[in-house]
């Protein structure tokens, strides 16, 4: 039997509540040709038993003590076959044309190390959807470069790409994959290397995804993200392929990050707020009948008929 074209590695840690409606988005993909692998790392709840009670030859279960997610992406990628990986959260759904979209992104040209798409944003506490996209959040460039080193010129300023990418394993393998001491942006700091070492990023069109803002998720502690982006540019100043004419950006955002740790750990809640601003970890928008999706927006309804949504 041939090698599947798809790697898809979905890490869970107690997340029996949303993980049947992530893989079943999965196994709900146009492009049927993928296996997924799901890494149970370390949880205590249901989880496990939720994914075994999936019939589909596809879905495979790997259970192992909690090692935080950038090891348990590597463990997952690791244990797959295909040419290709792609990623998913536990909590979060792909639009059923994500792989189709992933793989001719991923396709389109040479060095493509890896492909990123935009995802509708759902308000957990609220059951609403942004209007805004999960890459318009993030000041997304309306026309992205393809030279790596302009890419990672724009991405070093911030993290516009959406954490649900897919990546070539052979250039994933090249660059060492995910950093396994990152507790935090591990994602983030896995596209600037892929670009460091030249490899190209690839814009797979429209929204993809959907992604859960669900508070008190990891990305909504700002002290631990701080933390992880400080020692994510650490790492890619370290890198000896770093374009010499990027060095003084990397530094000038080590001093940033460093800048907004103290004010974060002198000024208190004033502190979490001027992280806010200033890193564009959270933006806490206010409500309003311009910032929500007057229901569902009918794509995702087409894909997603029993989604429930507030009223």
């Amino acid at each position: 039997m041939s090698s599947p074209a798809f790697t898809v590695v979905l890490s869970a840690f107690n997340e029996e509540d949303w993980i049947a409606d992530a893989i079943g988005s999965v196994l709900g993909q146009t492009m049927e040709d993928f296996e997924l692998i799901v890494v149970d790392d370390g949880s205590t709840d249901g989880t496990a038993a939720v994914v075994t009670g999936f019939t589909d030859p596809r879905v495979r279960l790997i259970r192992q003590e909690n090692s935080g997610l950038a090891a348990a992406l590597n463990v997952g990628i690791g244990a797959g076959e295909a040419p290709y990986a792609a990623l998913i959260d536990a909590d979060d759904l792909w639009m059923p044309g994500y792989l189709e979209g992933m793989l001719a992104a991923l396709q389109s040209e040479e060095r493509v190390g890896f492909a990123y798409t935009d995802a509708w944003v759902l308000d957990h506490q609220r059951s609403r959807f942004w209007r805004q996209s999960s890459n318009e959040h993030m000041d997304e460039p309306t026309d992205p470069p393809s030279d790596p080193t302009e890419f990672l010129r724009l991405l070093l300023r911030r993290n516009f790409v959406f954490g649900l990418g897919a990546m070539n394993r052979e250039a994933f393998q090249a660059i060492g994959g995910f950093d396994g001491t990152l507790r935090a942006a591990e994602d983030y700091e896995l596209w600037m290397r892929f670009l460091v070492r030249g490899y190209r990023a690839a814009r797979a069109p429209g929204r993809l995804a959907i992604v859960r803002d669900r508070r008190g998720a990891m990305h909504t502690d700002e002290a631990a993200m701080l933390r992880n982006v400080g020692q994510v540019f650490e790492s890619i100043a370290a890198e000896p392929e770093l374009p010499p004419e990027l060095r003084p950006l990397v530094a000038a955002r080590i001093a940033e990050i460093q800048g907004a740790a103290d004010r974060l750990g002198g000024r208190g809640q004033a502190g979490v707020k001027a992280v806010r601003r200033r890193l564009g970890v959270i933006k806490r928008a206010t409500v309003g009948r311009d910032f929500w999706y007057p229901g569902t927006p009918p794509e995702v309804a087409a894909a997603f008929p029993d989604l429930k949504l507030a009223d």
